[in-house]
């Protein structure tokens, strides 16, 4: 796995307010919380974990404050911006005490103006993660510009964002999804009629639709693959899925293995979300032990 690939993250980069409950929450009382604030959004998300990986890896997104830059150079990414003007965005996500998600906002409006494109070069055999904060317009332009010559991955980021790539599915190579996400996209009532649905709109997209603690759902050339999601102690739910999605991407653009890709960003998405900290080595040699120990269902 020391291959070096070429990826471009493209989308979101703010700041992410996490605040936890301390004690069980009181309705229309004040409740103590315990505060963390750090640099988040999705296309950033992956970008920094693929550095971690050792990958040469580009973010791509709007223009973000001098500070926020430092870091993101500090982590190894280089950035790229769409834009001159600096404006306000950012998330905020409240969490049980037990690190559970009751309720994520959104202050992303401003992804949505008008992007100029023509100063991106075109890319050749680069493996391209687009997150679906971006207005439907420049996600089709990013879309066709890049498609031809490119691997591209989208991850479906909101459910309210997500029907911006319907019209797209047949130019792109994956797609990551959650259940909610996957059902809004297609109107269908379960992942199972979720994932056929979006098979027959394009029969060689590779798929993946998590369902949180339960299980994920897979699909690549005519197999479907379920497997199990491992037990953990959840200490923050927050970019989990950012996390299964770049190791997947990781992990497949390395070897094109659609189970063993699928089982090791599925133990990824745990570690992360259980607070699971450590150095690259040690980090790839956890996720391979345990991806070992994950039951995975194929059918056709």
């Amino acid at each position: 796995m020391n291959k070096r690939n070429d990826f471009l993250c493209i989308g979101a980069v703010h700041i992410d307010y996490i605040l936890r409950l301390k004690k069980d929450y009181l309705k229309n009382r004040t409740n103590p919380v315990f505060h963390q604030e750090s640099i988040g959004g999705v296309a950033y998300n992956m970008a920094k974990i693929l550095t971690f990986v050792d990958q040469k890896t580009e973010l791509i997104s709007i223009n973000t404050k001098p500070n926020i830059k430092k870091i993101i150079k500090k982590n190894g990414i280089i950035f790229k911006k769409l834009d001159n003007e600096i404006n306000e965005r950012y998330y905020s996500s409240l969490l049980d005490k037990n690190g559970k998600m009751i309720l994520g906002l959104a202050n992303m409006d401003i992804y949505e103006k008008s992007l100029n494109l023509k100063i991106l070069k075109d890319q050749k055999n680069k493996n391209i993660l687009l997150d679906l904060n971006f207005s439907e317009k420049t996600i089709k332009n990013l879309i066709n510009k890049y498609y031809n010559n490119n691997y591209i991955c989208v991850c479906g980021t909101s459910a309210h964002k997500v029907k911006k790539i319907s019209s797209y599915l047949n130019k792109i190579n994956t797609l990551i999804l959650n259940k909610e996400e996957s059902l809004y996209l297609t109107g269908k009532l379960s992942i199972k009629e979720a994932l056929k649905d979006l098979i027959k709109s394009n029969n060689k997209l590779n798929i993946i639709i998590t369902n949180g603690k339960n299980s994920v759902y897979g699909y690549k050339d005519k197999k479907i693959y379920i497997c199990k999601v491992p037990k953990i102690k959840v200490s923050n739910e927050n970019g989990a899925g950012d996390a299964l999605s770049a190791y997947f991407n990781y992990f497949y653009c390395n070897s094109f293995n659609m189970k063993d890709s699928l089982t090791m960003s599925v133990v990824a998405g745990s570690l992360q979300a259980s607070g699971y900290r450590n150095n690259k080595k040690k980090y790839l040699q956890k996720i391979t032990r345990l991806s070992k120990g994950i039951k995975v269902k194929i059918s056709n």
